[in-house]
């Protein structure tokens, strides 16, 4: 067992500029080594205390210089994502050069400053601040792809070098009828071999991505090519309600959408779900015969063939999706020597890329939402507005906002604690869900105050919905300490006019909630149009 130790480094001394080598993985078992580009010492404090598994070194430089990067020659490079998305000449060449090895470090906010292009190229991407806990799991997931694909890179060497000596073989026993078409045929083994080598070190490639669309175009277009199926699927699998939802197939013909596991338990589907093991079925009559059960195939005669691969994909310890495989070219039935290997080789790499992509979009979720009320936070609420003024200036669509501030918020904090003034701020937003439509934007600005963002909805709509907001929060008081606490709100609205900023829109329904205030409260202003 290889012990890892970690080797932090001061800035390196200075050195000519020069061309930096092209990213390489271990050539065998040796250590990876991590280049931390970053003058944040915090995130190397939690390096450390992550425990990482075996085979991991780390590396610190203050400045990313080509120099710096041609002296480490690291396995991975940690760039912080400020520095990526304000990087220009070497540095942002450098970047480019060495995309494939880099992992984006840095906040959401930061990250969302990096191209799409730079997100799609980089090996990854990690969210700070990161928990001991995630960065020990991200560390062994990476080794693992890292292992996987220099793996698969040595036993392509190694195969090329097989047909090399095989090569040479040939021209030696050239005069041997016999003996030369047995060498062919080896020939053409080995080629077929090194081309499903190569066709899956590229495919690992694109599936290690937080693209999801991306990775479900390869599992459907690409892998099935591989082993010779002319039909695939798949699935996402929602744990909560044990059902599988249709991601992608091809070639695009009706299938199941949603494929509910718990009503047909017996199913092929769901014992791959339950047993997280991939099943082949060489001819569903024989399956049925031997499970000792009748499966209900709505969609069988789209089919030509009885064999199939039904693959679980498994990341962060569960079934993430599935991925179905059918009807080989040949009409043959799939192989449980040739087809098998190819397919477990590469679905755990597609289970992982998976939850990669959940566990980014859970971040990016929690990153604009507010925590109290479950609406969208101010972060979430600028790009709504920015969307949607933007869709309005483009396309004349009508756009309204409002700017709701709950009256005498202080009052409830200070007579009956922060708890009920947050159970009132709660209660205010669940009506606020329950009066708006699916396609506004309602969430909480600041502090007392709600903003809600009404695409296709002119000012004389927007004050009919505040006042059947403001009847709601009357007649459905908050309760705390077993007495009622009422609540009112005061509501400015405001509607988009032509070429208005978004600021400038939010600056006059901010005046009109203003006014509501300064007229008594408990009432609704509808600003005047921007000048």
């Amino acid at each position: 067992m290889r012990r890892v130790h970690f080797r932090a480094m001061g800035k390196p001394p200075d050195q000519e500029e020069g061309d930096a080598p092209p990213a390489r993985l271990p050539e065998t078992a040796t250590d990876v080594v991590l280049l931390l580009a970053t003058a944040d010492d915090a995130l190397r404090r939690a390096w450390n205390d992550a425990e990482p598994p075996p085979g991991f070194r780390l590396e610190t430089v203050r400045t990313l210089r080509p120099k710096a990067v041609a002296s480490h020659d690291p396995t991975l490079m940690l760039v912080d994502a400020k520095t990526a998305a304000d990087a220009e000449g070497p540095t942002a060449e450098l970047l480019r050069t060495h995309a494939a090895r880099c992992v984006w470090v840095g906040t959401t906010e930061s990250l969302d400053r990096l191209t799409p292009a730079a997100v799609s190229d980089a090996y990854d991407v990690l969210v700070t601040p990161v928990s001991r806990a995630i960065l020990a799991h991200r560390l062994a997931g990476w080794t693992r792809n890292i292992e996987r694909t220099a793996a698969i890179e040595r036993l392509g060497r190694r195969a090329e070098h097989l047909a090399e000596q095989n090569s040479h073989l040939l021209a030696q026993l050239a005069d041997t009828e016999q003996a030369a078409g047995a060498l062919a045929e080896q020939r053409r083994s080995l080629d077929e071999a090194l081309r499903r080598i190569r066709e899956i070190a590229s495919l690992s490639r694109r599936i290690n991505s937080l693209d999801l669309d991306q990775i479900a175009d390869v599992c459907v277009e690409q892998l099935p090519a591989l082993v010779e199926a002319t039909r695939a699927s798949l699935y996402l699998y929602d744990a909560a309600g044990d059902h599988l939802i249709l991601q992608r197939n091809a070639p695009k013909l009706a299938i199941a959408e949603r494929v509910d596991l718990h009503t047909n338990p017996h199913s092929p589907t769901a014992v791959a779900v339950r047993t997280g093991e991939l099943l082949l079925i060489g001819d569903f009559d024989e399956y049925q015969r031997t499970a000792n059960v009748v499966l209900e195939r709505e969609f069988k005669e789209r089919y030509t063939t009885s064999s199939c691969i039904i693959v679980p994909l498994k990341g962060g310890g569960r079934v993430r999706g599935v991925l179905n495989l059918a009807d080989k070219s040949d009409g043959t039935r799939f192989d449980e020597q040739v087809d098998l290997p190819v397919i477990e080789m590469i679905a755990e790499l597609i289970g992982a890329s998976i939850y990669n992509v959940e566990l980014y979009r859970e971040m990016e979720h929690r990153a604009k939402t507010d925590p109290l009320t479950g609406l969208a936070n101010r972060r979430g609420l600028e790009e709504a507005l920015t969307r949607e003024t933007e869709r309005a200036r483009r396309y004349g669509a009508p756009l309204s906002v409002l700017m709701i501030d709950v009256d005498q918020l202080k009052d409830i904090n200070d007579r009956y604690g922060h708890t009920a003034g947050d159970t009132a701020l709660q209660n205010i937003a669940a009506l606020l869900l329950e009066t708006v439509r699916s396609v506004d934007v309602p969430g909480r600005w600041g502090g007392d105050e709600f903003l809600v963002v009404l695409p296709d909805t002119a000012a004389a709509h927007a004050e009919r919905l505040a006042t059947r907001l403001r009847k709601r929060v009357h007649d459905r008081p908050t309760t705390a300490d077993d007495q009622e606490v009422t609540t009112s709100l005061s509501i400015g609205v405001a509607d988009y006019q032509k070429d208005e900023s978004p600021d400038t829109l939010v600056r006059r329904v901010d005046l009109a909630m203003y006014a509501a205030k300064e007229g008594g409260r408990d009432r609704i202003t509808t600003a005047d149009p921007a000048e």
